[in-house]
């Protein structure tokens, strides 16, 4: 078998890999692989620039591909299950008291342990900073500020 057979079958092979792990890393490997078999096929009868094509151009495409997959694998991440109630209001509904670590709030239409860093009344509005367990950390509601910066600030 020729060598550019070789390095298509490799690149075929971390292209799969690639798809079956889904972090976009064998993608920039095989795309070395693929420009290193153009290479072998021009040049067949040495090697070295082959492998040579194959660092350079894998460590090119790492370079400058990876920032660029991140931010395309991170584009589309929705909060999900207790991720998502981060940054919601709550309504408290069993006094919240860090001393005797007691307290309840409702959150969209579920109930949970709560905490705070201070005494919260029961009707009080809350927004939900953190979620620990089966506990949600709270900090009292506040007109001025945004529930993403709430839940940043408790981060």
């Amino acid at each position: 078998m020729e060598t550019y057979g070789i390095w298509i079958i490799v690149g075929v092979v971390a292209l799969i890999i690639d798809l079956l792990s889904a972090t976009m890393f064998m993608l920039w490997v095989a795309g070395g692989c693929f420009i290193a078999a153009i290479v072998a096929a021009v040049i067949p009868d040495v090697q070295w620039p082959a492998w040579a094509a194959f660092v350079v151009s894998t460590s090119v495409l790492l370079y400058f591909g990876r920032p660029l997959a991140r931010r395309f694998q991170q584009q589309g991440l929705v909060p999900s299950n207790v991720d998502a109630l981060i940054g919601q209001d709550g309504i408290v509904l069993e006094m919240i008291d860090p001393v005797r670590n007691s307290g309840r709030v409702r959150v969209r239409s579920e109930e949970w342990r709560a905490r705070a860093d201070r005494q919260i009344a029961v009707g009080e509005r809350v927004c939900v900073v953190a979620v620990e367990g089966a506990t949600v950390l709270v900090t009292p509601w506040e007109p001025r500020t945004s529930h993403a910066e709430n839940a940043q600030e408790g981060s």
